[in-house]
């Protein structure tokens, strides 16, 4: 039978996990020293999937003494685009290296065209949008060898082209799709006040046995809507709610979200035992078999809006959500067409749309600040941040994972106006971003030191070295290493930035999860570029005869303490296009 058969053909299966937190970075040194008394972890699967440095390392340590989920935020399961298939090997791979017990992402799209939008954006609620999202569930499912989880969001618009409610929604693809249902118990709350409808017919509706995994997390309330933050403690409706779920679905594992303004551990130990006060009360319970009720009462009802298909409603949605660079387009608000939204709990459907918008300008801010430090701490936040919002109008991202939307920064910075107080800032930028690769970047096994001993003397010359994937060497006429050390320097504050030019030759790599950069001489710089661009050292020696002059050169020291250091992976000994020996 198939993944999806199998699924379909009984209840949802999950363990009884208890109660779990989300694994933020912020917590990884409290949680590998205590080990506290939480029954399971989250943790966000694109923080996992693209590095091969200390976070993957970290969660396979918390995976040899808890549980884990694997909670994904970048499927985009209801875009019109193909599915990823970089992304989905990724996401495998992960599965299969953690062996999670359960993997999950959103109801939901996150970019179309190509572009992503790093959000978690609404779906029309109709039958075209569920066929297509069922089939691309199941594909999923198949590709993976395992059952999924989707999840309900939290949205702030709703459009006039939906025919039914949300719960039914959810359920429908769902039953189709033979995937289980991760019920984010907040997300109905917020969703309930900004569309107003009755949390205790959504759940009402959700069929017994689909639902694998309860969410519960804060939100704040920005007067007349609430927005799903995740920066704040659980509140007493959705308590009550989660004891509604309880009693319908009895003991679902359970998880508590923080992810803004993320407190000290032992606050989320705080919330988690809570939520194990109240999961615990149904040890012994058994639901019983309630038929889904199939209300419509609180839907908007479909208004005279002209036919449209799923892929035109997203291609309109996106037209809101992301600045452009081109002023001819005109201001987002007034290209608004009336006939794709409803109004929202009263209010205009355009209000609630600047959510949105302003949501991905936020986001590819807090992409560059995690990434430019010190590019942020010599401008100012205030100067950065206005940066970041011109560079998102710029540079559309076509990456998955945030975390790479930074990757044209340093060229935006070498043509952005206003930064002539600042010439070295493209360089420190690029610095930065050529550090955030080294940390992520899958080194290999280190090659052993000691079989640098093994190769003659006279086959030196024929020696090709390859280097860590970390490894990269850079240059800048600006002392760019000692810039870079300001943010590090509790005397250093915003203000003027005077530096003269000194030149600095730079090797960046990974040793012990921790990148270091290394000052060179620019003999050493020479023959690193040389043998990372695939020459011989015999051929790269000859051309540091221009460098050094009559002076010899330590090569061999230096190669054993990059040996050491575990910079290289392998050295070949190439005697000519036919003969190669391995050292």
């Amino acid at each position: 039978m198939s993944v999806n058969g199998a699924a379909a053909a009984g209840k949802a299966r999950q363990p009884k996990l208890g109660c779990g937190v989300g694994l933020r970075t912020k917590h990884y040194s409290y949680i590998l020293e205590q080990w506290p008394k939480v029954d399971w972890f989250e943790a966000i699967s694109e923080n996992y999937m693209d590095t091969g440095g200390r976070p993957i390392q970290i969660l396979e340590k918390v995976r040899s003494r808890y549980p884990v989920a694997l909670h994904g935020v970048s499927l985009s399961v209801g875009s019109t685009d193909p599915l990823n298939l970089i992304y989905l090997k990724r996401l495998k791979a992960l599965a299969d290296r953690i062996d999670p017990v359960i993997v999950s992402d959103h109801l939901c799209w996150s970019g179309i065209g190509g572009e992503n939008l790093h959000d978690l954006l609404p779906l029309p609620f109709t039958e075209e949008a569920i066929a297509h999202v069922v089939s691309r569930v199941q594909q999923v499912q198949e590709f993976l060898g395992r059952q999924i989880l989707i999840e309900n969001v939290s949205t702030y618009v709703t459009y006039a082209h939906s025919a039914m409610p949300e719960w039914e929604f959810l359920s429908e693809i769902a039953k189709r799709s033979g995937c289980s249902i991760l019920l984010d118990l907040n997300n109905i709350f917020v969703n309930a006040a900004n569309h107003r409808f009755d949390p205790l017919v959504y759940l009402a509706d959700i069929p017994a046995g689909k639902v694998g995994q309860f969410h519960l997390a804060g939100h704040t309330d920005m007067g007349s809507f609430l927005f799903d933050t995740h920066s704040a403690p659980v509140i007493d409706p959705v308590w009550e709610l989660y004891r509604e779920a309880l009693k319908k679905w009895g003991q679902i594992p359970t998880l508590v979200e923080w992810d803004e303004n993320i407190p000290e551990f032992s606050k989320l130990e705080e919330e988690c035992t809570r939520a194990k006060f109240f999961y615990s009360r149904f040890e012994n319970w058994n639901p019983p078999e309630v038929a889904a009720s199939s209300a419509r009462e609180s839907l908007n009802p479909p208004r005279d809006a002209s036919p449209q298909s799923l892929v035109e409603i997203l291609n309109r949605m996106k037209a809101y959500v992301r600045p452009l660079s081109d002023s001819k387009a005109g201001p987002r608000e007034a290209r608004e067409e009336s006939d794709l939204l409803n109004p929202q709990g009263g209010v205009a459907g355009r209000e609630r749309m600047s959510v949105y918008a302003g949501g991905y300008v936020a986001r590819v801010q807090e992409g560059l600040a995690d990434v430019y430090e010190a590019t942020q701490f010599i401008l100012g936040p205030e100067r950065f941040n206005a940066l970041g919002e011109a560079y998102a109008a710029a540079y559309p991202s076509h990456h998955y994972n945030l975390s790479r939307i930074g990757i044209h920064f340093p060229e935006f910075i070498r043509t952005a106006p206003g930064l002539d107080d600042v010439p070295f800032l493209a360089d420190l930028a690029e610095l930065e971003w050529r550090m955030a690769e080294a940390f992520h970047a899958f080194d290999k096994p280190p090659f052993v030191p000691a079989q640098l001993a093994d190769i003659p003397l006279e086959d030196w010359e024929y020696a090709k070295v390859v280097f860590q994937p970390s490894s990269a060497i850079f240059f800048s006429p600006w002392p760019v290493l000692d810039i870079w050390k300001k943010k590090q320097d509790p005397g250093s504050h915003e203000g003027q930035w005077v530096f003269q030019k000194t030149p600095q030759h730079l090797l960046i790599g990974r040793r012990d999860a921790q990148v270091r950069c290394e000052l060179l001489n620019p003999a050493q710089h020479k023959l690193l570029e040389g043998l990372l661009q695939g020459r011989t050292l015999g051929e790269v020696c000859e051309d540091l005869a221009d460098v050094s002059g009559e002076e010899e050169l330590p090569v061999a020291a230096w190669f054993s303490r990059w040996a050491a250091d575990g910079l290289l992976v392998s050295c070949e000994i190439k005697r000519s296009p036919n003969v190669s020996l391995a050292s």
